[in-house]
């Protein structure tokens, strides 16, 4: 009896310790996203919302497009590697979280595919139609919300210009099509029924004419820019 109750007693404290090492939680969390993403270099930022709407997804166990979670902070990559995904609440307290800050390039290189993806019709029936999706990116209102909000657009490109991210040139190559898109309105104000967005005119044409919008800057972009759009 006595060597039973040793044993159970290991059992219980190997499975509180592991308990205490990879579960435990390091840190309240109130209504923000549960996961945030570790650099490389050690700091824990905020994920965007394509990031978001990756962990979002339903993966299959043996797939290997599945994300790499860390369950504690120390944690490596079979490469040695500190960065990936982590728990919100796994963070250790004394680590800030900052929020995710983009240089110009990445700037310009999100703009280039937002403005891809906004002007591609087909793209959009394939995405936001699919029955198997998961990925809440793919939706009417994440392409607005990642082209206005992330990018910070709502100005009608006011700080863009002035901070050096867009030139004159290419935003008036594009500011028709920027002002149609701020405008449109959803059939029935349904921002969720994407079958009637993508058979609406209105969006037909605010997409047509983006089209024509990316053949008009495309001179203005360099050779790595312009290769985006392929």
């Amino acid at each position: 009896m006595t060597i039973f109750l040793w044993i159970l007693g290991i059992i219980i404290l190997i499975i509180l310790s592991i308990y205490l090492l990879y579960f435990v939680p390091l840190r309240k969390t109130e209504d923000e996203f549960e996961y945030v993403h570790v650099e490389e270099n050690g700091t824990i930022r905020e994920l965007s919302r394509e990031e978001k709407g990756y962990l979002k997804e339903t993966f299959e166990p043996a797939d290997g497009a599945r994300p790499y979670i860390k369950s504690r902070y120390e944690s490596k990559t079979p490469d040695g590697k500190i960065h990936g995904f982590i728990p919100r609440n796994r963070v250790p307290k004394k680590i800030e979280i900052i929020e995710p800050k983009m240089d110009a390039e990445t700037w310009k290189r999100t703009w280039i595919l937002m403005i891809k993806d906004l002007t591609n019709l087909e793209y959009q029936k394939r995405t936001w139609l699919d029955q198997n999706n998961t990925n809440p990116y793919y939706s009417f209102v994440e392409f607005m919300c990642s082209y206005f909000d992330d990018l910070d657009l709502s100005d009608n490109y006011e700080k863009s210009i002035k901070k050096g991210l867009v030139t004159q040139k290419e935003y008036e190559s594009i500011s028709e099509w920027n002002r149609l898109l701020s405008e449109y309105d959803s059939p029935n104000n349904n921002d969720y029924d994407h079958k009637a967005i993508l058979n609406d005119k209105k969006w037909i044409n605010i997409v047509e004419l983006g089209k024509e919008s990316l053949e008009n800057f495309k001179p203005n972009l360099n050779k790595f820019e312009r290769g985006l759009l392929i």
